[in-house]
């Protein structure tokens, strides 16, 4: 599993859906418990912010864009 599928499916553990924000920090631990590089997980979340599956807001929130 790469890094973006492994967020996605961290997001989708906590029932997200579109319209709906979680602290980045709710998906950053278990990602890396699972053994993922924080760099990776900020790129993972970066790619998909600019493919507008999430957006990044202030205070270190992801909204979700699109169904996971």
């Amino acid at each position: 599993m790469d890094a973006v599928e492994a967020v996605i499916e961290c997001l989708r553990k906590l029932d997200l859906k579109p319209g709906d924000n979680v602290n980045i920090y709710a998906i950053g631990a278990p990602l890396i418990d699972m053994g993922f590089d924080p760099e990776a997980i900020i790129d993972a979340v970066c790619l998909m912010d600019a493919q507008k599956v999430i957006q990044l807001i202030p205070g270190n929130q992801i909204s979700i864009l699109k169904p996971l």
